[in-house]
């Protein structure tokens, strides 16, 4: 990192863009001329642009890619642990129906009880409608 570090700051001083990629803190003084210093020259900092800055954040990032692997292979024991928690779970919601004491869930009706209760209203429906005609 450090080797990066100075290799892009000796292509500035180079380039003549040092001033760009390390700025110093100005005077009261001579704040003036340190802001009228970076921007007079557009060719300035269309060099810092193209060769420090670029070059920087390129090795930067390398560097960062690089180095983001794990340093050792994670064991089968330790992968297993991690995994234990996605196991299936007891439902807790799940009662017998009161009416056929088929399993059912807590918050719904029971899919049995609702097909023989749909079943006897069809019926009395086509009863009803019979007797009517």
């Amino acid at each position: 990192m450090a080797l990066a570090l100075r290799s892009a700051g000796a292509l500035a001083q180079r380039t003549g863009v040092a001033g760009l990629l390390a700025p110093r803190q100005p005077h009261a003084a001579t704040a003036g001329r340190w802001i009228g210093s970076i921007f007079q020259s557009p060719t300035r900092i269309a060099g810092a642009v193209g060769f420090g800055l670029l070059g920087l954040l390129n090795d930067l990032l390398e560097q960062a890619i690089l180095r983001a692997v794990p340093k050792q292979r994670t064991s089968h024991s330790k992968k297993r642990m991690r995994m234990s928690n996605k196991g299936l779970k007891n439902r807790k919601d799940i009662v017998p129906c009161p009416g056929c004491g088929r399993p059912k869930l807590i918050s719904q009706i029971c899919k049995n009880c609702y097909k023989n209760i749909k079943h006897t209203l069809k019926d009395m429906k086509r009863a009803q409608e019979q007797q009517e005609s």
